[in-house]
């Protein structure tokens, strides 16, 4: 009985919506990440790589990244982005090379999403920071529903991970600005038998 309640109060609602109606949940992933791995210092003398968020307590070894669960929509998807930016200061004496890519994994992806198995770097970006300066590191992700990409996002979940690199010789300071992801789902599609 509660169940046909539940579906007729969802039917009644979803009367009226439009078929386009879009309904958003907004994951703001840097309120799970542990505050010490949201800024750090990268020491270069050659190259150094950092994953964020870190899940097996060493940032520099790649691992699972952050496993995002319990969030509505799922296993329906119709869109999904992602908006991350890092700031990087160049506190050496010379040129720095510093780049930052987007990893996206399904939830069974727990070893390593950054190894190419099971997960996809979905976006990139690179620059030259100068000795004494400031920059940020922006990484945009937009994916529509005909994006093979939402394959890897179920009902059980899907992983997200960034990898910050710099090269060079000197010191470099790094701080995350934002890193969020907006899941998009149509109404209609929330309807059992679609």
């Amino acid at each position: 009985m509660k169940r046909i309640t539940a579906l007729l109060t969802l039917a009644v609602l979803l009367a009226a919506c439009s078929a386009r109606t879009v309904l958003v949940a907004d994951v703001d992933v840097l309120s799970f990440v542990d505050s010490s791995e949201v800024e750090g210092d990268l020491a270069v003398p050659g190259s150094i790589d950092v994953y964020v968020p870190d899940a097996d307590d060493n940032l520099i070894t790649p691992d699972g990244g952050q496993l995002v669960t319990q969030a509505p929509l799922l296993d329906r998807m119709s869109g999904f982005a992602a908006r991350i930016a890092v700031e990087v200061r160049n506190d050496g004496a010379t040129d720095l090379s510093v780049s930052g890519a987007f990893h996206l994994a399904a939830a069974s992806d727990s070893a390593n999403i950054y190894d190419g198995t099971d997960d996809l770097k979905l976006a990139e970006v690179e620059l030259t920071l100068p000795a004494g300066a400031t920059q940020t590191l922006e990484l945009n992700v937009e994916l529509d529903e005909d994006d093979p990409a939402l394959d890897l996002l179920s009902a059980d979940g899907f992983r997200v991970g960034m990898a910050i690199h710099a090269s060079g010789n000197g010191q470099a300071h790094y701080r995350i600005a934002a890193f969020s992801l907006v899941l998009k789902a149509r109404a209609f599609d929330l309807l059992p038998g679609n």
